[in-house]
């Protein structure tokens, strides 16, 4: 098949994907968020486990401890099933979303983690705990406070609309791609079927 040099160089079947980088370009705004998400998660898990163990310190072999109020058991079984659900929401998983819509939103996410934080500082020694126990529970507390002062404040900033429009424009960017990669590979199958007719 001749080709005119005026013409160019992709008209001969090349795919225009050649060039392409190997990897898609990085975004520095997702890649923030992610990291922000990973620490908070962590945060949450921490102070979920912390609440979980001082939970289960309440009771030993002898049965219940009945030094320890109630109330602070119901506290505690509210702390470790939040912090549960906002570790959870770390992954962007949609039931969770479904189920408690305000952790979509930063500013709700950041208010829940300090709430998280705060319930996991004051139980501190509410059960009895050991020095390391309370020093994890004192980790714990500040970890998940300050991710959830970054989440609130960044959520007044908007900043988590801006990352899901970040996220949107990156899928709407890879399916160009795998659109464009099947129109070529098409190309070449009727390139094919035309050589052998």
């Amino acid at each position: 098949m001749l080709q005119n040099s005026d013409e160019p160089p992709v008209a001969d079947g090349a795919p225009l994907l050649e060039n392409r980088p190997l990897t898609p370009p990085t975004d520095s705004l997702l890649y923030v968020c992610m990291v922000l998400s990973i620490v908070s998660a962590l945060g949450s898990v921490l102070c979920m486990v912390v609440n979980l163990v001082s939970l289960l310190r309440s009771f030993d072999s002898r049965g219940f401890d009945y030094r320890v109020s109630p109330f602070v058991l119901i506290l505690r079984c509210y702390a470790v099933a939040i912090a549960f659900f906002v570790a959870l929401a770390e992954t962007e998983w949609e039931v969770i979303f479904r189920l408690w819509q305000v952790l979509e939103y930063w500013v709700g996410r950041g208010m829940f983690q300090i709430f998280i934080a705060t319930l996991t500082k004051v139980l501190a020694r509410a059960s009895g705990e050991t020095q390391a126990e309370s020093v994890l529970h004192d980790v714990a507390s500040w970890w998940l406070l300050i991710c959830g002062i970054v989440y609130t404040a960044a959520g007044l900033l908007c900043i988590g609309r801006i990352k899901r429009s970040h996220l949107r424009e990156m899928s709407r960017r890879q399916q160009a791609i795998k659109d464009l990669e099947e129109v070529h590979r098409r190309r070449a199958e009727l390139e094919a079927q035309l050589g052998h007719g």
